[in-house]
């Protein structure tokens, strides 16, 4: 007959702690890993290796195709602002120098016209930003130009 082990209430709740801290632990992991996967998070890991450029890309606009039978085709749009993300990279260490903008077509939708002819068309893509940074030390958040010394040697 084999022996059953107990635990006293003083184990259970060491093992209930260890084990929270375990998915806490694998959580910030998570965490971090979406962020260094973020144009925010490749800024600083390439401003940590050293690199003197930086290039991120960001979707500004999706566009889908919409096409409605006998009566015509349009689309709809949605846009995000890439200010946020922007301004978060270069509290990173890195000055905008350049950014321009591509559409990617990603498919279309077209039908005959009712009752006349030719056809309606309407494309499905995303506009997406290219945006190109150098290396800023005096951008960089923490650095000793940095906050409320700056504020200090301003005139009033």
């Amino acid at each position: 007959m084999a022996l059953i082990s107990k635990k006293s209430p003083e184990q259970q709740a060491q093992a209930a702690a260890q084990k929270e801290q375990k998915r806490q632990a694998e959580q910030l992991e998570r965490d971090r890993q979406a962020y260094l996967s973020t144009p925010v998070g490749q800024a600083r890991q390439s401003f940590e290796r050293g690199d003197l450029v930086f290039q991120c890309s960001i979707d500004v606009m999706s566009q889908q195709a919409i096409i409605v039978a006998m009566v015509g085709s349009g689309t709809a749009q949605r846009a995000k602002d890439p200010v946020v993300v922007l301004n978060a990279v270069c509290r990173e260490g890195w000055e905008l120098v350049n950014g321009s903008f591509v559409f990617v077509e990603q498919g279309q939708q077209s039908r005959d016209k009712f009752m006349s002819s030719g056809q309606n068309v309407a494309i499905k893509g995303e506009t997406v930003g290219y945006y190109l940074f150098k290396r800023c030390e005096a951008l960089r958040r923490g650095s000793e130009t940095d906050g409320d010394d700056s504020l200090s040697s301003r005139p009033q």
